[in-house]
């Protein structure tokens, strides 16, 4: 495996992604959800801080040589509230073919597919190619039309069926799309280096979250023992 496949590995690392979110997508309603839903929370809880907001990866494209021939991939993440992978969209241009790659979580119902629409457009079927423990990836050839109709969208929405056949939408916002793709793509090891910073940064993020937890909770030990 050459450095840029490593690079364009397109969700997640080996079961992370599985692991954070099997159990919640198995019934997961229509919209697939940023935030987890409010609890109802205890009087001493209500003050509680907020957790701080997970940022969300930019469209990137990187460039690089596959078997001797150019290939670039233009892509964007969607990121769950503890910064796990859990949807990804990708067009890849290979010589004089252009390609879309869709990754969902693991535990879709893999018959019907994958459904892409591009705004209130009609839905266009993607049908997956392979699971992993960590992802499921969908394989389909598009044309420059649709390519000019991403560039004129402002959102994109992924739809995975779960388990139970309902429906999951995972959007991903168009916003900066055409100056990625339309510009210079980077070199496989700037994009790493990148995912590496976007990692440290989510890991500081959720260090700081588990902080607040703990900060709340010896707040309610304490008026507890008062």
């Amino acid at each position: 495996m050459n450095s840029m496949q490593k690079s364009l590995s397109p969700v997640a690392k080996s079961t992370r992604m599985a692991a954070v979110l099997t159990l919640a997508l198995i019934g997961l309603p229509a919209q697939a959800q940023d935030q987890p839903a409010p609890a109802a929370a205890a009087p001493e809880a209500a003050a509680a801080p907020a957790a701080p907001a997970i940022p969300q990866p930019d469209w990137e494209k990187v460039c690089g040589n596959i078997n001797k021939q150019q290939e670039c991939h233009t892509s964007r993440k969607r990121l769950a509230a503890t910064g796990q992978a859990i949807a990804q969209f990708l067009v890849i241009e290979r010589a004089d073919k252009k390609l879309l790659q869709l990754a969902v979580p693991p535990v879709a119902l893999i018959q019907p597919g994958v459904q892409v629409k591009i705004d209130n457009a009609e839905a266009t079927g993607v049908k997956y190619v392979v699971c992993t423990p960590g992802e499921c990836l969908a394989l389909g050839e598009i044309t420059a039309d649709f390519i000019a109709k991403l560039k004129k969208g402002g959102n994109v929405t992924i739809t995975m069926l779960n388990p139970q056949g309902k429906p999951v939408n995972f959007d991903i916002s168009l916003v900066g799309f055409t100056s990625i793709y339309d510009g210079p793509g980077i070199d496989p090891q700037e994009a790493q280096a990148r995912q590496q910073k976007l990692e440290d940064e989510l890991k500081k993020k959720a260090d700081e979250a588990r902080q607040q937890l703990l900060q709340l909770q010896q707040q309610q030990s304490q008026s507890t023992t008062q």
